[in-house]
């Protein structure tokens, strides 16, 4: 695959984790718990599900038309995850330990394009949800940067 794969590739993780980074933060916006307190919340066994509205999803969108196969899929979709939940522990633990208490979902979408990835991060953005765009190293299926 050339350039044009790899920055699929790349948009897809980015568009993935800039939706995640957006749930995290609507997640850790309520919360009032230090770190150490929501790294706790993330290893316990009980999830409450109380109202529907709580809801935190971590939405990671995964470029189709970079055409991974399934395994590097699930390893840019590990990065993007990590890197979301790490940006979210900075910038909104609040949000954060809502998302690990009813149950830490993660979803992925497919994105058709680098332009569709570009444009869900750059929404996101405008609503203040935390977003990242995962770029690829290109030691393996893609392109560097992609």
């Amino acid at each position: 695959m050339g350039i044009i794969a790899s920055n699929a590739y790349l948009a897809i993780f980015s568009a993935g984790t800039v939706i995640g980074a957006t749930s995290t933060y609507f997640l850790l916006k309520f919360m009032k718990k230090s770190n150490q307190e929501i790294w706790k919340a993330g290893m316990e066994e009980r999830f409450e599900f109380d109202d529907p509205r709580d809801e935190y999803r971590l939405i990671m969108g995964v470029r189709n038309d970079l055409k991974m196969q399934k395994g590097k899929v699930a390893a840019q979709c590990g990065h993007a995850a990590v890197a979301a939940y790490a940006k979210a522990l900075n910038h909104t633990p609040k949000t954060l330990s809502k998302w690990l208490k009813y149950g830490g979902t993660k979803i992925a979408v497919r994105v058709d394009s680098e332009e569709e990835l570009l444009e869900l991060d750059k929404r996101a953005r405008e609503m203040n949800v935390l977003s990242s765009i995962i770029r690829d190293a290109g030691q393996t299926q893609v392109a560097p940067g992609t």
